[in-house]
C-alpha cells in the first residue's frame, strides 16, 4: 500500500518492501523482486537516496553517470515531485547523466513531469533549463522494457567522489 511521505515517512526497508510488491514483472516474482533489491542496494559503489517514501538505489558510474533504480512506496503526485527533488539532487552529488531501466510503462509518465518542471533541477545562470531525456525501447530475454537516459546539465569534468 502505498504511503503519503507528508503524513507518515516509512523507513528504508520498507520502502524496499513495499516497492516489491508494486514492480510489474514478467520474469520475477515479488519475492524474488524483493530480495534482488536487499542485495542491490548493497553492491560495492551504491549508494541510496531518499526523497519522501522514494528510495533511489543509485550506482555510480564513469564520466559522471549513475545507473539507478526508483524503489517508489509514495503517493503518484508525491512520486513525481520526489523524481523533480531526486535529479535536482543528483546534479547538486556531481552527477551529468542518469540511466535507468524499467518494464512498466507506466513510469515513463515521470519524465514528462520532469521536464515541464526542468528549470527547477538544473536552470543555467540565465534561468533556462538544462535537462533533457530520451527513451530507448529494448528487449531483454524476450521481455520489452525503456531505458531512459536523463541529462541532468551542462558535463562536466572529472569523476564523482
Amino acid at each position: 500500500m502505498l504511503v503519503d511521505s507528508s503524513k507518515k515517512m516509512l523507513d528504508p526497508q520498507e520502502i524496499i518492501l513495499e516497492a516489491s510488491r508494486q514492480i510489474k514483472s514478467k520474469k520475477y516474482s515479488p519475492d524474488q523482486i524483493l530480495a534482488g533489491l536487499i542485495a542491490e542496494s548493497r553492491e560495492p559503489d551504491t549508494i541510496l537516496m531518499r526523497e519522501g517514501n522514494t528510495l533511489y538505489i543509485v550506482h555510480k558510474g564513469k564520466n559522471r553517470t549513475a545507473l539507478y533504480r526508483a524503489l517508489n512506496a509514495d503517493t503518484p503526485n508525491n512520486f513525481l515531485e520526489n523524481g523533480v527533488q531526486y535529479a535536482k539532487a543528483m546534479y547538486l552529488a556531481g552527477f551529468d547523466v542518469m540511466v535507468t531501466q524499467f518494464e512498466d510503462p507506466i513510469l515513463l509518465k515521470i519524465f514528462p513531469f520532469m521536464r515541464k518542471n526542468r528549470a527547477r533541477i538544473n536552470p543555467d545562470k540565465d534561468g533556462k533549463p538544462t535537462m533533457g531525456y530520451a527513451v530507448q525501447n529494448v528487449e531483454k530475454n524476450g521481455v520489452k522494457e525503456y531505458r531512459v537516459t536523463t541529462v541532468l546539465g551542462p558535463k562536466r569534468e572529472g569523476q564523482v567522489k
